[in-house]
């Protein structure tokens, strides 16, 4: 194989590796399925591993569609601000209402480290965040109603 060939060849090889790795990093490992059966804590879960990966199809599914809509548009939320996230630990859920207007809501506790594009409301650093988490009906999915920085 002569050396123009050969660099051709590499340079597709290479390409076709750097294309394979986009693919695969831009994949949910979340079904539906997983979403529709979380428990509140896997919920909020799915939500900061999804913020971690860059996944923020599968985060914004988390959320409920008013709260998704309210969120998203703002600043500071995480899917415009946010750099990274890590140590993430959940607590489980307690029995704690944020409405009262859904079938059933309870309150989830999530801590992490953050970096931040720009630092609005929060410093970069170890973040604290009270997540209340709903189920509209009976048999409806769990979602993230609201996200705060106080219970």
């Amino acid at each position: 194989m002569n050396r123009k060939k050969f660099t051709i060849f590499l340079c597709l090889f290479i390409i076709s590796l750097y294309l394979t790795a986009c693919a695969s990093n831009n994949k949910s490992d979340i079904s539906s399925k997983d979403l529709k059966n979380a428990s509140p804590q896997k919920l909020v879960e799915i939500y900061y591993n999804s913020l971690s990966k860059g996944d923020y199809k599968t985060a914004k599914s988390c959320l409920s569609t008013e709260y998704a809509n309210q969120f998203s548009s703002t600043s500071d939320s995480d899917f415009k601000n946010l750099v990274k996230i890590t140590d993430i630990k959940v607590s489980p859920e307690a029995a704690i209402k944020l409405y009262n207007r859904n079938y059933d809501e309870v309150q989830v506790t999530a801590e992490y480290n953050a970096e931040y594009k720009k630092v609005i409301t929060v410093p970069n650093g170890k973040q604290i965040r009270f997540i209340y988490v709903a189920k509209k009906e009976k048999d409806s999915p769990w979602k993230i109603i609201s996200i705060g920085t106080g219970p």
